[in-house]
């Protein structure tokens, strides 16, 4: 299952999740205006003696304060959705059955063109697709020699290859990040249409 297709599915998931944060940021935002324009009918009474233009001003000031406001509570909501969505993509890599995790182990390893290297993983998919993963790995690259390295890192998913003084980094959430850039912007129109 390629990233695309996680990616893809956890933005229609999310599209709930986000129009009803959004909602909710809204109505933050209306509250925001309105306890301004409560505000600002107060300070209005006391302005009249000091005559209509001042009185418009600060009406006007108040308000755009407000907007603004209720804006940036809109803008953290997305941005938060928006990380939500590439760290459910984590996890949803990372929580695949040992057979389609391997496989995308595979798949993975296979486009980093290299024939030989220690596999170094997390503890846990070292011992619960470890050994798949190397034997995976001699059949689908002809003449390959990786290994699979006692040493092992605190990554969410995925492995780094060592190869002599050399790592290529292919953990899932390195992965995920680098197509974050890419990515966030369809993400984004997709989660707020």
């Amino acid at each position: 299952m390629s990233i695309e297709k996680i990616t893809s599915k956890i933005i229609g998931d999310a599209q709930t999740e986000a129009r009803a944060a959004l909602d909710q940021a809204q109505a933050e935002g209306k509250r925001i205006v309105a306890e301004a324009k409560e505000e600002a009918a107060g300070i209005l009474s006391k302005a009249q003696a000091d005559g209509r233009s001042e009185k418009e001003k600060l009406i006007s000031r108040r308000r755009a304060v407000a907007d603004i406001d209720g804006r940036k509570i809109v803008l953290e909501e997305k941005q938060k959705l928006i990380a939500d969505c590439f760290d459910q993509a984590v996890e949803k890599i990372t929580s695949m059955d040992a057979e389609s995790y391997t496989d995308f182990l595979v798949r993975l390893l296979v486009s980093v063109g290299e024939t030989s290297g220690q596999l170094i993983l997390n503890p846990r998919d070292a011992e619960r697709v470890g050994e798949k993963l190397v034997a995976a790995a001699a059949e689908a690259i002809s003449g390959s020699a990786f290994t699979l390295s006692e040493e092992t890192r605190n990554i969410k998913g995925g492995f780094l290859m060592k190869k002599g003084s050399v790592y290529v980094n292919c953990a899932v959430e390195a992965l995920v990040d680098e197509a974050r850039e890419e990515l966030a912007g369809d993400v984004a129109a997709r989660l707020f249409e």
